[in-house]
């Protein structure tokens, strides 16, 4: 069960993230069509304003659907609005381990100024950094490299040592930190051409292309450690 509850977790902590878009969006006056809880099928559908929310079959992630008919059309948005709807959702994953770190400081070291209101954003930037080092380590030991599998075991495993803040924690900078890498799928590969379409136009012609790299880069990684993950779990 507590398994399942990392699992649920997990997939809270990309609504969060997808929310950050649909807010971003909002701010940024990019219209939206609509904003969905999962994947595959409608099971629930509800219309406010112009913006249809959806639950869907395969609860496992979302998604913010702008109210644009091609990606021409959204590249002729000012760059500053696509550069705030991409940084909505790494940013709405940063914010919401802050509460989080309060808590966790208030219960370990007690309910002062300091932390609960300013050592969350020293606590915050020193994890991330943390989690920069990390990722860059992995070029010279892959085999650290944890997929979904890993991380609802390991995630399990701390939670039930009482770990459970600490687990939230570090899944939702996780978020935040690996979609802002420069992979073209991602929303940090999404910022990174959009600024070099800015710098030279002609770069647009490299988008589909760098695309289906980022997805092909993406699914190996998955694959790799979701087995790597499955082939340790079973030795033990």
């Amino acid at each position: 069960m507590i398994y399942l509850g990392i699992l649920a977790l997990l997939s809270l902590l990309v609504v969060i993230h997808e929310l950050g878009h649909l807010a971003a969006a909002r701010l940024a006056g990019i219209p939206v069509a609509g904003f969905s809880v999962g994947f595959g099928p409608k099971l629930w559908t509800r219309r406010w304003g112009q913006v249809e929310y959806s639950l869907r079959a395969l609860p496992l992630g979302g998604f913010v659907m702008p109210a644009i008919t091609d990606e021409q059309e959204f590249r002729a948005l000012p760059l500053r609005k696509r550069l705030a709807f991409f940084l909505g959702g790494p940013l709405a994953n940063l914010i919401a381990t802050l509460p989080l770190f309060s808590i966790l400081n208030g219960t370990a070291r007690g309910w002062s100024s300091y932390q609960i209101l300013i050592a969350p954003f020293q606590q915050v930037a020193a994890a991330c950094w943390q989690l920069l080092v990390l990722l860059a380590s992995l070029f010279s030991h892959p085999e650290s490299l944890s997929g979904v599998v890993g991380i609802v075991v390991e995630g399990g495993r701390a939670a039930q040592s009482g770990m459970g803040l600490g687990v939230a924690i570090s899944l939702s900078l996780s978020l935040a930190v690996c979609n802002l890498l420069p992979i073209p799928v991602l929303d940090g590969g999404q910022i990174t051409l959009a600024c070099l379409e800015a710098l030279f136009p002609r770069f647009v012609k490299l988008r589909v292309p760098l695309t289906v790299l980022g997805m092909i880069v993406l699914a190996v990684l998955m694959v790799y450690s979701n087995v790597h993950d499955l082939v340790r779990y079973l030795r033990t």
